[in-house]
């Protein structure tokens, strides 16, 4: 075989290999989350790191199918470009005709592409060459991805094809991801019904459970917690009274002081609630703070006796927030206490029954809310 066939075939060789390292790395890193909003941040700027594109832009169908949505982009700080229209109709500009063509598209030179929408945007940043290729799942089109350059003439046949297995990877992760959330939010609404049908063992504390989350998230907010702390908290306060599922409704509702049996039954319902959610696999990790959401911050609650930090970030926080819910609402026993109490009592309570620090914070959180 002749020198320069072997050194061809090499190049060919060489191309090939890091096409599949760069395939390996998309994939690798699209799939490291569920989560649709990161899953479409992390196609954008790992197609543009490994494309070395100047910028990277990922369109998606509406649920009408006649829209495409702008959902995520990457190098666009320019102010100019965020003029980019937001949506556009199927047909329209690049995008919407490389949707309705089912064809990639390659511009050389933006100032003198007259099919491109925004040229005199694109141009003012620098930008000279695009290419678009549709993201297809199941041989259905649901949006495009678009590479940018500022050097003309760029892209070529191959980088189109190149982008083209970088967009059938990155369809395939952003189902997933919508699967995901659609389980999700199945998930969430079953919580919900158990919530609800809690609550209604008793007219004077429904909808409690749904306030106690809403208050938790507002914390959790202030407080800058992870997205899957926030989501497990989220859970937790709204079957943090799951336990009470088995207790009988004359003693929730009793207006008089419990007595001893009736307390102990009281008492339990943590340790039923957590070992309830241990049995259903997607919610036992919101198990410890449901279990511990009646300890003290100084060790005198219930039922293990934890002491300040001992005590779970989650169960600490919904701790108060069950408190200020229970105060601000009628019960059998007696009536709302008002909001110059209630600031009272949860100053009073930091440091003894509740961790100061997160007191500070929820006091902080209503006072925005006035």
């Amino acid at each position: 075989m002749p020198q320069k066939e072997k050194n061809s075939l090499k190049e060919d060789l060489r191309k090939k290999i890091e096409e599949f390292s760069a395939l390996y790395e998309v994939g690798k890193s699209i799939t490291s989350t569920l989560r649709l909003d990161e899953v479409l941040s992390l196609i954008t700027k790992k197609t543009a790191t490994i494309m070395k594109a100047y910028a990277c832009s990922l369109r998606l169908l509406d649920k009408s199918g006649c829209e495409l949505l702008l959902r995520s982009s990457y190098g666009f700080a320019n102010k100019r470009f965020q003029k980019i229209k937001r949506s556009l109709k199927v047909g329209e500009s690049i995008a919407g005709k490389v949707v309705k063509s089912g064809k990639y598209y390659i511009i050389n030179d933006l100032r003198k592409e007259k099919k491109y929408k925004y040229p005199s945007y694109a141009t003012a940043i620098g930008l000279r060459s695009v290419v678009t290729v549709p993201l297809v799942l199941k041989g259905k089109i649901i949006g495009t991805l678009s590479i940018y350059n500022t050097k003309v003439g760029k892209y070529n046949p191959e980088d189109a094809k190149l982008l083209a297995m970088f967009a059938s990877q990155a369809a395939i992760a952003i189902e997933n991801a919508r699967l995901f959330e659609q389980a999700q939010t199945g998930y969430l609404n079953t919580i919900r019904t158990l919530s609800n049908i809690i609550d209604a063992k008793d007219s004077q504390t429904f909808g409690h459970s749904e306030r106690v989350m809403e208050h938790c998230m507002d914390i959790a907010k202030a407080l800058k917690l992870s997205e899957s702390q926030k989501e497990v908290l989220k859970y937790a306060g709204l079957l943090h009274d799951i336990g009470k599922i088995g207790i009988d409704v004359g003693i929730l509702r009793k207006p008089s002081k419990l007595t001893q049996d009736e307390w102990k039954i009281m008492a339990m319902h943590p340790v039923v609630g957590s070992w309830i959610v241990e049995q259903i696999g997607f919610l036992d990790d919101m198990a410890p703070i449901i279990l511990h959401h009646h300890e003290r911050y100084d060790g005198k609650g219930y039922p293990s006796k934890l002491k300040k930090n001992k005590i779970p970030l989650g169960a600490r926080i919904l701790s108060i927030v069950d408190a200020y819910e229970s105060m601000v609402s009628d019960r059998p026993y007696r009536k709302a206490l008002s909001s110059k109490k209630i600031r009272q009592e949860l100053l009073e309570g930091a440091g003894t029954q509740f961790d100061p620090n997160i007191v500070k914070i929820f006091i902080k959180v209503l006072d925005k809310k006035k």
